[in-house]
């Protein structure tokens, strides 16, 4: 059984200075709306508010925690995610394995002929732990079946 462990510490780090510039920008409408009285101020602030909260929850899904990443295990690949929990994929039920992206730095599990699961390289602390995943399943799936 093995773990392959999400760390998006650059993801985390860009959305840290969002939500940075986001309380930035708050701070400054609500500054303007205490001088002027002005309603679009006001507006302007709530909104960047509203911004710096999604920011913050975003900040809070992607921080690291126990048993959130890739587990394979001989009957089934755990994929979690950040909103809906863990998916839970047989190997009997996936069809084929892609990269996908300029940079092939997304993974794709194949289940049907429209379903798929995605694992993108940006959740791991470094690439190099995104590509033994990928080999390791590469190892465990039968070559691919092509009809002519």
């Amino acid at each position: 059984m093995d773990f392959y462990p999400y760390h998006p510490l650059k993801l985390r780090l860009w959305v840290s200075a969002g939500l940075l510039v986001a309380l930035a920008l708050t701070a400054w409408a609500l500054g303007g709306a205490a001088d002027t009285n002005a309603g679009r101020e006001v507006l302007r602030g709530g909104m960047s508010l509203g911004l710096a909260a999604g920011f913050a929850m975003m900040l809070y899904r992607l921080r690291p925690r126990e048993d959130w990443g890739v587990r394979l295990t001989t009957r089934s690949i755990l994929v979690s995610r950040a909103r809906t929990g863990t998916i839970e994929v047989p190997w009997e039920t996936v069809r084929e394995v892609r990269r996908l992206g300029d940079r092939r730095d997304t993974l794709a599990l194949w289940l049907g002929e429209r379903e798929r699961v995605l694992v993108p390289a940006h959740l791991f602390a470094r690439r190099a732990d995104f590509e033994a995943l990928v080999q390791r399943i590469e190892e465990r799936l039968p070559p691919p079946r092509y009809d002519a």
